[in-house]
């Protein structure tokens, strides 16, 4: 994560990964309960530190056509716009961390995101074992879902998940067998004490694909038509949850019963809808739930509120918080970035995103970098990936 090279220059990589790093460790840290300790929209202090690195970064050292200027200018004033109308200012962030990608090595990324982030989830978690921050537990059937530091059960499986993901792309896909018995633990671990169940089910999806990619390493080519497959993962779960929610009735019997397993997502899925059309920039979405201090005082009764509302989809979630032009743009950047991986043969990071798409169909985190940092692959430098050619 260093700005200089050895020569003492400014690199454009080194100015790019201490504006990642900042920006991934405050958003990761703001995700457990120090959260209530930050001041107010303090967000923006980091933002006015982190958006002046990656315009250096972009400006000074990336070289773009005229057109190609056009461009990111038009889409700048577009990722903007909708902030503003969305009210959710991060936005702007995200979008300079994905064009600041460019040419900078994916795996360096995800490499600085597994140090800060495993080193902040472990302060989290010492944190609430030391009583300096709460570790909310919520009943559910007579089981204890323990949040450890982060801000709700599920948003601690999600964070187990994503880093687990995370390293899956340092180590290139290639578990050794501490590495699988490690995996393991944490899907006991998020099953056993945070009763997140569609995570754990999502850990045992991501160590299934990796064997699927160890095959195709070994030139198994059955394998490659997961990989395949994996190319349209962002658009087949957008598909799957907005039309499930869209058509969602508790008189047909498997939706009713998938809402059921599900949590009832489909049913607030299909409420969502009715509180809110889709528009092309998005708008100020009011949610409910029962995350961080104020949302575990409504789930015990301390605070006389609302009833429970809150979208999980991260499609859904994008759809109508940031509009139709940010979802068709992140729908059309995934497909044809993993087309491109597979046409290459860099097959890992495909299936890889291919969990993240499973995951966004009952998680919000798609835009969160906090948590999904596959988001910033699409123009980031992933040749390190590439499987020799055979033969």
């Amino acid at each position: 994560m260093m700005i200089k090279s050895s020569t003492g220059r400014i690199t454009a990589a080194g100015l790019y990964l201490a504006a990642f790093g900042l920006f991934f460790g405050y958003a990761f840290f703001a995700t457990s309960m120090y959260n209530d300790a930050l001041p107010l929209r303090f967000e923006l202090v980091v933002m006015a530190v982190v958006l002046p690195l990656l315009l250096t970064k972009i400006v000074a050292f990336d070289h773009y056509s005229m057109g190609q200027w056009i461009v990111i200018f038009t889409g700048l004033v577009l990722v903007a716009w909708t902030a503003r109308t969305s009210g959710r200012y991060i936005l702007i962030a995200v979008y300079l961390l994905i064009i600041g990608a460019r040419r900078v090595s994916f795996e360096a990324i995800a490499k600085t995101a597994l140090l800060i982030g495993l080193a902040t989830f472990a302060l989290i978690i010492i944190s609430s074992w030391l009583d300096l921050i709460p570790n909310l537990r919520y009943l559910r059937e007579g089981t204890y879902r323990n949040s450890f530091g982060i801000q709700y059960p599920t948003d601690f499986a999600a964070h187990v998940l994503y880093l687990l993901l995370t390293y899956a792309a340092v180590k290139h896909g290639h578990f050794k067998w501490y590495d699988w018995l490690l995996s393991l633990f944490a899907a006991w671990f998020v099953w056993t004490y945070c009763d997140a169940r569609l995570d754990t089910v999502l850990i045992v999806i991501l160590l299934v694909l990796l064997s699927v990619y160890w095959l195709i390493e070994k030139g198994f080519k059955p394998a490659l038509i997961v990989s395949w497959i994996s190319v349209g993962a962002m658009a087949i779960g957008a598909a799957i949850s907005l039309g499930l929610s869209y058509f969602y009735s508790p008189k047909i019997k498997w939706i009713e019963e998938l809402n059921q397993l599900l949590s009832s997502r489909l049913r607030l899925g299909r409420e969502a809808f009715e509180r809110y059309d889709p528009q092309w920039f998005g708008q100020v979405v009011r949610t409910n739930g029962w995350g961080g201090s104020q949302g575990f005082k409504h789930f015990t009764g301390k605070l006389i509120t609302k009833e429970y509302f809150f979208i999980d989809s991260s499609y859904l979630t994008v759809l109508l918080t940031f509009g139709l032009i940010v979802s068709v743009a992140l729908l059309v950047g995934y497909t044809w970035f993993a087309w491109r991986e597979v046409r290459r043969q860099e097959y890992l990071l495909p299936l890889l995103i291919a969990v993240t798409a499973i995951s966004c169909i009952v998680d919000q985190h798609l835009l969160d970098v906090s948590y999904n940092i596959f988001v910033l692959a699409l123009l980031a430098d992933t040749t390190s990936f590439r499987l020799p050619i055979s033969g």
